[in-house]
């Protein structure tokens, strides 16, 4: 059989296994932002080059923040209006990294259990 075809059958395989539910909520424990200052949500305005985005941060900011060099490698591509975790560096406020972008399914579960606003969470700008 060729390649293509097993492929093809690998993935048409039925997720087995618990609540989907659940599994969301201890994944997105461990990506909500900690209790200090410097780790805020923020969505993303526009791309500057270069790993680099200014982002929309949910106390206000405005920031440039760059791709965190773990989750570049990760092939994870951050685009407009995307809600992001963004680490503020603590010698340059108006700096940081990107810790995390989240999925649709994490941005909805984030809106349920009231950690973000709905308004705030989907981009309408051009």
């Amino acid at each position: 059989m060729p390649w293509s075809k097993k492929r093809r059958k690998k993935s048409r395989r039925k997720h087995k296994g618990g609540d989907i539910e659940k599994s969301l909520d201890i994944e997105m424990g461990e990506l909500l932002p900690t209790e200090d200052e410097l780790e805020v949500f923020g969505r993303v305005l526009e791309p500057l080059g270069k790993g680099h985005f200014r982002i929309e941060c949910a106390d206000g900011a405005i920031r440039v923040c760059r791709v965190r060099g773990k989750l570049r490698g990760r092939r994870s591509w951050i685009r407009r209006g995307d809600i992001v975790l963004v680490s503020i560096w603590p010698f340059k406020k108006e700096k940081g990294d990107i810790v995390v972008r989240y999925t649709h399914q994490q941005v909805n579960w984030l809106i349920e259990k009231d950690h973000i606003p709905k308004d705030w969470a989907f981009y309408k700008g051009s």
